[in-house]
């Protein structure tokens, strides 16, 4: 592996994405899986002169205490202390957290147990989730490839660790001369785009496909499309997606899903779910069941959407063939939606209102943001303005606007 464009990546992410400066604290969450790749980013944070502070638990110490402990026990565990979250954000710090899966360790785990946990965590981290939904807090998610990662994507390929960097990197623009130049130059596209969007005065979408998928989204009046760059700082690396909130109540037909979901390291696939005024009333996973139903039913708010994306099918990850098993790359891969929390930055003025007024603007509001994705190749976008005109916004699973 080329540890040259290792630190590059690294570098790119701390000084590009997240814009650290000289002595600001910094949080870097990964785990040992990655160990190498977090004390590059470490010795890259620390060229910066930043303050910074690692995260790295070992994911089979996680699943010794899942599977023997009491739920009691686990929340007291030191393993699962998210103290440095909120510490971040009251000191104006920024956080990197490395997606990094690791297939299978959690195998066996009660998946009810995990997502008791999972929203016991949400709750520990709530003034660090406050600054986040203000658009205040510096905060990017990016991948960092493991053996065990790599293994299970190109199987018995002795290269696979290899190959899987290698991945990550060209999909990141990595080999580029200007890294940044190259986000920046997408990301303005993607903000025209989401001009057009915003100027349309888009009162519903339709979605329908052939896998059976008709479902539509009434958008909130002062609606706004946005990217993962609508900030100083780039929140995902990568990022393809234009995306906003549906309206809560306004959501009503049937979604397929078009790839796995990959939740908590379990796969949730061949899923659909019904809606009726907002909410989910019907769904069902032929793998999985349970996993889904721990999702949708973890609090009122996960019965309802928070996000309607676009994404070409055609996308630079959909073309590597690879189903990587990690949402950070699979939601940019194609057209996706998300089960509960909405955005307050895709309301006009959203991130200065309040949380009771994003309510009353229609965002839903949950502990969980978990995406799922629904984009195929015939996929078919139709936008129905207030005016009651009809604009295409997708055709055969590529953007036309």
């Amino acid at each position: 592996m080329d540890e040259k464009l290792l630190h590059k990546y690294a570098r790119f992410l701390l000084k590009d994405c997240l814009k650290v400066y000289e002595n600001q604290p910094v949080l870097v969450n990964g785990t040992t899986d990655i160990e190498e790749f977090m004390m590059i980013v470490k010795e890259e944070a620390e060229a910066l002169h930043a303050e910074v502070h690692l995260s790295m638990p070992n994911r089979e110490d996680l699943r010794d205490l899942y599977l023997h402990a009491s739920y009691e026990e686990c929340i007291q565990s030191p393993l699962l202390d998210k103290h440095f979250y909120n510490e971040m954000a009251l000191r104006d710090g920024a956080v990197l957290s490395l997606a990094s899966p690791r297939p299978h360790i959690f195998d066996g785990v009660d998946a009810l147990k995990m997502q008791k946990i999972a929203i016991w965590s949400e709750e520990q981290i709530r003034e660090f989730r406050k600054k986040q939904n203000e658009g205040k807090q510096p905060w990017c998610i990016a991948a960092a490839a493991n053996p065990y990662w790599a293994k299970e994507l190109f199987l018995d390929d002795a290269h696979a660790y290899e190959k899987l960097w290698n991945t990550i990197l060209d999909i990141c623009n990595m080999e580029s001369d200007d890294p940044k130049a190259v986000w920046e130059e997408y990301f303005e596209l993607l903000a025209k785009r989401c001009q057009i969007l915003n100027n349309m005065k888009i009162k519903t979408l339709h979605y329908t496909s052939k896998n059976g998928t008709d479902i539509t989204f009434d958008l909130p009046q002062n609606y706004v499309f946005a990217s993962a760059k609508d900030s100083d700082y780039i929140v995902n690396m990568p990022s393809l997606e234009m995306f906003t909130t549906p309206l809560r109540n306004g959501v009503n037909g049937i979604v397929y899903n078009s790839k796995p979901l990959y939740h908590n390291g379990v796969m949730i696939d061949r899923f659909w779910l019904q809606f009726s005024n907002g909410r989910i009333v019907n769904y069902h996973a032929e793998v999985n069941q349970q996993a889904l139903e721990g999702i949708i039913e973890t609090d009122e708010g996960s019965h309802y959407l928070g996000e309607v994306s676009f994404v070409d099918f055609d996308s630079k990850i959909n073309q590597t063939g690879i189903l990587f098993e990690e949402t950070l790359f699979d939601e940019n891969a194609c057209c996706h939606l998300a089960i509960g929390q909405g955005f307050s930055e895709c309301f006009v003025n959203g991130v200065k209102m309040r949380e009771e007024e994003l309510k009353q603007a229609g965002m839903n509001t949950s502990t969980k943001h978990v995406d799922f994705m629904v984009g195929t190749r015939d996929l078919e976008i139709v936008a129905t303005l207030q005016d009651g005109s009809e604009v295409p916004i997708m055709k055969q699973g590529k953007l036309v606007i």
